[in-house]
């Protein structure tokens, strides 16, 4: 046996990481208490950020629970995931047949703490865990990352334990979101104008300033996209504002209301950065949004695929998970 044959007979834990979201209504909470919990996300020491967090999770709860009762009941973030996870452990099995995948989120069960540890019972030679997001940012990969290092010191995993890379400039990235950007567009009447509007979740403006590296990486994605599929018309936005603080700008409602002063008839809204659907695109764009454009007098309004179980996606995790082999 070559030692390339026996790289490919090690036991393999690939483990996807995703923030996760409510099962179900009654779930709704609890799922909010443990995000607005994180430090990561609300930088403040213990107990206040608890009490905060109850507080917002007090306030927003009503709201929240009507917005997932309108597209399901529960968020089919983990749905979609465990669909990813399949496809890939389909693409993988042929040149790695002891892979096996798992799954953790940062909200919901199985932690990422639980995930590792499961497959160090299982007794994974390789540990790759491969976080959903294509953008760093410390509220999203910041605090993934804290977690696995925190698993890695404690089961003593050096370099077993491999994260993939954050993937916003990859080809493979490029390339499928703009085979989604132009299916999008074959929905308007392109011998008629129309503009395209690529909106990505917003953060709290304090944390560009201290340094996320966040919205220079969704910048790049749209000038990689806009250099491969050259386009007349866009604009970037950012969605998902909660609270009284400052946030990233412009904001996508605000600027959908100010294309429909202008005029634009034709829009077509591009997400970029979630990679399967989840309240922020069944609810704000799908509904929220979309009421926003009719009100604004927009007559067509087209909202992009995300990924979900798309080719480009699970060979471009394929390829990221190899990287790490």
């Amino acid at each position: 046996m070559s030692i390339g044959e026996a790289g490919n007979q090690s036991r393999i834990a690939v483990i996807l990481i995703n923030m996760g979201g409510p099962a179900a209504l009654d779930k709704i909470r609890s799922f909010m208490f443990n995000l607005f919990n994180d430090r990561h996300i609300m930088d403040m020491p213990q107990p206040f950020r608890a009490l905060v967090a109850q507080i917002i999770v007090a306030v927003r709860t009503p709201n929240v629970k009507h917005h997932y009762s309108l597209i399901g009941g529960r968020s089919p973030l983990m749905q979609w995931t465990e669909r990813q996870g399949t496809l890939i452990e389909a693409e993988l099995k042929m040149k790695f047949p002891n892979l096996k995948i798992g799954f953790a989120y940062s909200y919901i069960e199985p932690s990422i703490g639980e995930a590792i540890e499961k497959a160090v019972a299982d007794g994974a030679d390789k540990i790759i865990a491969v976080p959903l997001y294509p953008y760093y940012s410390v509220s999203t990969l910041g605090s993934i990352y804290t977690g696995l290092e925190k698993a890695r010191r404690k089961h003593e995993l050096g370099d077993k334990l491999r994260i993939t890379r954050p993937f916003y400039d990859h080809p493979k990235f490029i390339d499928g979101t703009i085979d989604l950007l132009k299916e999008a567009i074959g929905k308007v009447d392109i011998t008629e104008p129309y503009h395209v509007l690529f909106t990505a979740h917003a953060l709290p403006e304090s944390f560009i300033l201290k340094g996320d590296p966040y919205r220079s990486q969704v910048e790049r994605t749209v000038a990689l996209i806009l250099q491969n599929f050259p386009t007349k018309n866009t604009f970037l936005s950012f969605q998902s504002k909660i609270g009284p603080v400052a946030w990233m700008k412009p904001s996508t409602i605000e600027t959908v209301k100010r294309l429909g002063k202008e005029g634009v008839k034709q829009l077509v809204v591009m997400p970029l950065g979630f990679v399967c659907d989840h309240i922020e695109t069944l609810y704000e764009l799908d509904i929220e949004l979309a009421g926003i454009a009719k009100e604004a007098g927009i007559m067509q309004f087209v909202r992009g695929r995300v990924f979900n179980d798309h080719s480009a996606f699970i060979t471009l995790l394929g390829a990221l998970i190899e990287e790490c082999l």
